[in-house]
């Protein structure tokens, strides 16, 4: 009787409380996060809120797969309470990441920008920012970057689609040549900056020409002009 029943409950499939599987997921996903913030500085733990939704998704499609096999989770008040925990921390996960990204963007920043010019200082710069310039061919786009904290990473691209500046962050000065005339973007990206950045419109007929020396007449000995005698 006693095989007959060890039997039976081994046949049985083994039941699991609904939340777990997205439990286990939510555990690893932040323990992996945290480690590379540790080792990989540009990596910044707030991707982590970003990613708060797949919380839900990860949930809804747990409960829906086990529903599809049978039967197999098991619905109490604890599976219950499991669900409600994650759903809050899903909720308060996206509210942190939604102020992170849209409520905290610039902290005691100054902003300037017309057909010359486009600057900014700023103590702290999340987010993005951009301006469009009437650029001629022939005209230079002189930008200076400086950079105390976290990165600035700049993109540049006209009206026609293509791209004349994207790459890594940048500081320092910057000098690009136009080649076609059009209007150009200047988009700025920063994540925990502080600094500031400018870039100035230099056209070959707002630049001055040097002016000309005026000749200083030189005289020798033998062709210096006689003195009047007094």
């Amino acid at each position: 009787m006693e095989t007959t029943e060890q039997t039976v409950q081994a046949a049985e499939p083994r039941q699991r409380r609904v939340g777990t599987f997205t439990l286990g997921i939510v555990l690893v996903t932040a323990g992996a996060g945290m480690l590379a913030a540790m080792f990989w500085p540009r990596f910044h733990p707030e991707w982590l809120l970003k990613a708060s939704p797949c919380i839900l998704i990860l949930l809804g499609l747990e409960t829906l797969f086990s529903a599809r096999g049978g039967g197999r989770v098991k619905y109490d008040w604890l599976g219950m309470f499991l669900c409600f925990i994650l759903t809050g921390a899903a909720l308060c996960m996206y509210c942190a990441a939604w102020w992170a990204v849209n409520g905290n963007s610039l902290v005691s920043a100054s902003r300037w920008a017309n057909e010359y010019l486009y600057e900014m200082t700023y103590g702290r710069f999340d987010g993005a920012d951009s301006h469009t310039m009437r650029l001629e061919a022939g005209d230079t786009l002189q930008g200076h970057i400086y950079t105390y904290n976290g990165w600035l990473e700049v993109e540049i691209c006209g009206d026609d689609g293509s791209t004349i500046c994207e790459g890594s962050p940048l500081n320092g000065d910057q000098k690009i040549e136009i080649n076609k005339t059009g209007d150009y973007t200047i988009l700025v990206w920063g994540r925990h900056a502080s600094g500031g950045f400018s870039f100035l419109r230099v056209s070959p007929e707002t630049v001055p020409p040097p002016e000309e020396a005026p000749e200083i007449e030189s005289y020798s000995a033998e062709t210096a002009p006689e003195e009047e005698p007094s």
